[in-house]
């Protein structure tokens, strides 16, 4: 709702992603502030003619409640990096970085109680997307990016694939979801099928790690095909939707030149 709302009020300035930018320029401040794993309270913004916004947050982090008042201009929302250019393609899709204009999209197909399920991970925010933009010119490890598969056909987001460190520094975590529309359609296994061998050839990393629902057989086969060993069960995982319902744990052991 407030990447919607944010969007109408930016309307009138007609510069390309300037949501994006904003937002992205806006979750860099936070982040310095109050960490990656602070959460969004408030939010007002108030344009000031003819050039600038005024901007107060308030923000939980794991400690504190922090308010927060910025000033931000046209010229530094515009200088903020943002990558939207398809960093792979297939036949029907391009995946790129999941900008912050996506994630109303991304929202509405997790809300979905089956997408819930199918994930075995209940819906939640996916948290600061862009704070991994704050080394503007250093290169910054595939795995803190969250990534959108569109199709080629509209570009419109309608599923995404995600990279996550572990307390391991060499072992990752994939996780992916797909709006239930484009289930049955081999989406996920043509997206996968290009990003997964791209990820593990340009990423030091000793295991890319995986879970699936056991009840979930597509994902489980889908893991499988990728190349991705079945491990058995993974007892009492904090990933199942149903606590009754144990996951499934699935690692590949990546030889990395």
């Amino acid at each position: 709702m407030l990447i919607s709302k944010f969007k109408q009020f930016l309307e009138p300035f007609n510069f390309p992603f300037f949501t994006d930018k904003f937002i992205g320029a806006l979750r860099h401040r936070i982040y310095e502030i109050a960490g990656a794993k602070s959460s969004l309270e408030n939010l007002q913004v108030y344009f000031q003619s003819p050039s600038s916004f005024f901007v107060k947050v308030v923000v939980k982090s794991l400690e504190d409640i922090i308010s927060i008042s910025y000033t931000f201009t046209v010229t530094d929302i515009l200088a903020f990096p943002v990558n939207s250019e398809a960093l792979l393609t297939t036949k029907r899709l391009e995946i790129n970085l999941l900008l912050p204009s996506d994630e109303p999209k991304i929202i509405d197909f997790l809300s979905d109680p089956d997408v819930w399920k199918m994930r075995g991970q209940r819906y939640s925010p996916i948290e600061n997307i862009h704070f991994i933009y704050q080394n503007h010119s250093d290169p910054v490890p595939w795995y803190k990016y969250n990534f959108a598969i569109r199709t080629r056909r509209n570009n419109k987001p309608i599923g995404f694939i995600g990279f996550y460190q572990l307390s391991q520094l060499d072992s990752v975590m994939l996780s992916y979801g797909l709006s239930k529309t484009y289930w049955g359609l081999g989406i996920m296994s043509e997206a996968l099928a290009v990003c997964i061998p791209w990820f593990v050839t340009s990423q030091t990393v000793r295991e890319l790690v995986a879970f699936a629902e056991v009840n979930n057989h597509s994902s489980r086969r889908l893991l499988q095909k990728l190349g991705l060993q079945e491990y058995g069960l993974l007892e009492n995982s904090k990933f199942s939707a149903d606590p009754n319902n144990m996951s499934q744990f699935i690692v590949h052991k990546s030889s990395m030149p």
